[in-house]
Formats: structure tokens, sequence, C-alpha cells
């Protein structure tokens, strides 16, 4: 069973473990105790199915954790003592810690319910409107089957959440009859997932949406206009993770082209994807400064930039999910000329394992796209004279995404959409 919560704004929650901080991502019980509160009378023994599952695993983006007020704090005014006027009342020190969150967060957990039991299920989380306090507003939804997540229950993790156990919904229930808050469950550790899937270069995407169409061919020029945003807005104490003057990974710049069935492949939204172990205070910066830019400037236009929407292309697991197959959305830019033996199937081989991804048991090169985006051809490059073409991939195993190839992979060409079997349509 697959329970996906989609916020509408900030997440607003307090750690328990650290009151100042954000708990990242909402521990399943917080989410459990969302769906008790949710839940009508009838419904409220269904939840005691999920006490009685193994812990969910959890899938998520990463969150950038904002302050609210003077570094954090604010000062409002006691609901005690009850006899003095609001007037008299001394203010004490709040903290309200809150994040904005890279999409949705999904539970998983690893059996369904019987029919009767997801039916219930499926009516209280239609219900929950707000996940942690009651302004971090939230669209819940469930629906059968599993997926790959990014973490689980695991004796060696390095996170840990708290989770449900069996006579949880009894706890809260006497915790609601005596006015009390309900106790803390014990935590358990969770750690990045044991599943077949290798782990591409990078840890995630930092999405932004384009309100003006950008045709998909200009990507390079769109990337550049982003990186440049970002570059002046972090100044002349731009880290080396930003402008890449060094030989360490450095952040990429793509392109989002609009996937739904009646788009017109068209740039939907400017992504800025962040690598693997990168340092935590240069990351904090870059992710920083990308979400604080209103625009763009492309060829002299502006280009207005907002917050993603639920648009399919916008999310980041539809670049990331794991896969053996890959086609590319944009093309792919050769490393080097064929020559000899060296191959251009060869060269794109090598560019995967120079990029960081196990080499591909095959390579497929071909001029248009088979994704039904523009064909190569009609992309034009930030520097002319290098050969590139679309690309089909598959590997032995799966892989995560995203996944960039090619010589201008930190410039939105090179980047692949993971598909469903070796011959999309």
């Amino acid at each position: 069973m697959k329970l996906t919560v989609d916020f509408l704004g900030l997440y607003g929650a307090a750690d328990v473990a650290s009151r100042a901080s954000v708990e990242w991502p909402p521990h399943p019980d917080r989410l459990y105790q969302a769906l008790v509160d949710a839940a009508l009378p009838d419904d409220r023994p269904a939840l005691a199915w999920i006490e009685e599952q193994v812990p969910p695993d959890v899938d998520c983006g990463d969150s950038v954790a904002l302050e609210w007020g003077r570094k954090g704090k604010v000062y409002v005014p006691t609901n005690y003592p009850t006899d003095s006027l609001p007037a008299l009342r001394k203010n004490q020190e709040r903290q309200f810690p809150m994040a904005v969150p890279d999409g949705p967060v999904r539970y998983v957990w690893p059996d369904d319910p019987s029919p009767a039991v997801f039916e219930c299920i499926r009516r209280t989380v239609g219900r929950v409107t707000h996940l942690g306090r009651a302004d971090s507003l939230v669209m819940a939804a469930v629906e059968p089957g599993v997926s790959a997540c990014r973490w689980s229950a695991r004796d060696d993790g390095v996170m840990t959440m708290r989770v449900p156990f069996r006579g949880r919904l009894r706890q809260l229930d006497q915790a609601f009859e005596s006015n009390q808050r309900g106790p803390i469950v014990p935590a358990i550790r969770y750690g990045r997932s044991t599943d077949h899937a290798q782990r591409g270069p990078w840890e995630g995407l930092i999405i932004m949406r384009v309100t003006k169409p950008i045709a998909l061919e200009h990507v390079a020029l769109a990337t550049d206009a982003m990186r440049r945003a970002v570059l002046s807005r972090l100044g002349d104490s731009a880290p080396l993770l930003a402008h890449g003057h060094a030989q360490a990974m450095h952040l990429a710049w793509l392109g989002l082209p609009n996937l739904s069935d009646y788009g017109d492949g068209t740039i939907l939204g400017l992504a800025m994807a962040v690598p693997l172990d990168c340092d935590a205070l240069e990351r904090a910066q870059c992710v920083g400064a990308m979400l604080s830019i209103d625009h763009i400037m492309m060829a002299g236009l502006r280009i207005d930039l907002t917050r993603p929407t639920a648009a399919m292309s916008l999310h980041e697991q539809t670049w990331s999910r794991p896969s053996r197959h890959w086609a590319s959305a944009t093309p792919v830019v050769l490393d080097r000329f064929p020559k000899g033996r060296l191959t251009a199937e060869e060269i794109v081989a090598q560019g995967c394992e120079r990029a960081g991804y196990p080499r591909p048991t095959r390579v497929d090169l071909r001029q248009n796209s088979a994704l039904a985006l523009p064909p190569a051809r009609q992309f034009r490059l930030r520097k002319p004279g290098s050969l590139y073409a679309h690309v089909t991939l598959e590997f032995a195993h799966p892989v995560h995404g995203p996944m960039l190839v090619g010589k201008e992979r930190y410039f939105g060409l090179g980047l692949f959409l993971p598909r469903k079997s070796a011959n999309p349509k």
C-alpha cells in the first residue's frame, strides 16, 4: 500500500529531539496521528491494520529549513494565567520551525489490506487536511501496490523515525480522554533502501516552474541563464559547488519538458541537480539562492519563476525513479569524435561511467526522440562543433536518476527519462 502526501505550501513540525529543528521527513507516527484525527468512528478500527504492519518505507526529496522570526525565534503572549487580561500577559519565546518540501512524501507498506479495510483507510486519508501544525496543509491519497523508496527500516541506519506500534490507537484514545498529549513512541533506525538499484551521482533536484513557455531546443540557453541568476545572487562568495571551477562535481542545471499527453514538449520548469556528498553549508547556500530567484533573463526576455505545481514533469520522482531502461529527453553531446574502432556507442557508454553510472549493456543512437520530443538536429549547443544525438540506454540492473550523460550534462543536454520498457512508444 502506498500513501502519498503532497504539501500545499510550507511544512511545519518540530523535531521531538530538537524543538528548534524541522522534523524531516515527517515520521510515520506523525502521519498515523493525522489519520487517527481524521478518521470517523466507523473507520477508526481499520487503522489498527497499520499498527500490525512492519514499519513503512519512506520516499521523499529534501527540504529547505526556514527561520520564522528573528533567528528562528518569536515572542508571543502566553495563554496563562486565565484570569489575566491579554494586555497584561507577558510574551514568551516560541519557535516555529518550518521548511520548504522538495516534492511529496510517500509511505509504502509491503502488503495491501483487505478491500474493506483499504476502503476505510482511503476515506480517512481523503479527510486529512494537514500534517504537523494546522497551517501545514496537505493533500493525501492512497493506492495499492509498492514502489522503491529512499529510506527503509535498517539496524545499521543513520536516521531515526518514530513509527506506530500495536496498541497505538488505544494509547492515543486514552490520552485524548484524559485531556493529555499522546505519548511519544520509541524511534527505530532508518537507512538508505537496500534495493538492487544503483544510485547515481546526484542527490536530488530543486525545481522551479517557468511562467512562459521556453522551446526545449533552447534548453542550453535557459539553463545558462538560470546558472547566471543563481551566481549573481550568491555574489563573490559563490562556493565551488555553484560555479564549478574545480575538478569535483558541481551543480547541474536542467530544463524539464512538458511530458503530459497534451503537452507540446516546451520547458515547463528549471531544476538544479545537487551532487551526492557535497558540503552541507555550500548546498544550503546554493539552494537558498535558487529559491530566492523570481525570474531569469534569457535573450533579453524576462521569464518569471514560481513554485512547482503538481505537473508530472515537475515531480523529482519522474526523473529519478530507478529503471533499467532510459531514453534521452534532450540529446547527448559526445565527449569526443568517433575514430577507428571507437564508435559513437562506445563513447556514450564510457560517458555513462565517466558521469558516475554503471556501464550500460546496450546503447542506441538516433536522431529522432523516443519520447516524441524535438529531434536532435533542432537543438542548439552552447559551443557548436560537437556531435550529438538522442540515445536510449539499457542497464543490467535498475539505476537511480536523475541521469545526465555527455559533455554538456551540466547545462541540460543529455537528460534522460526512466522508462518501463526497452522500446518506449
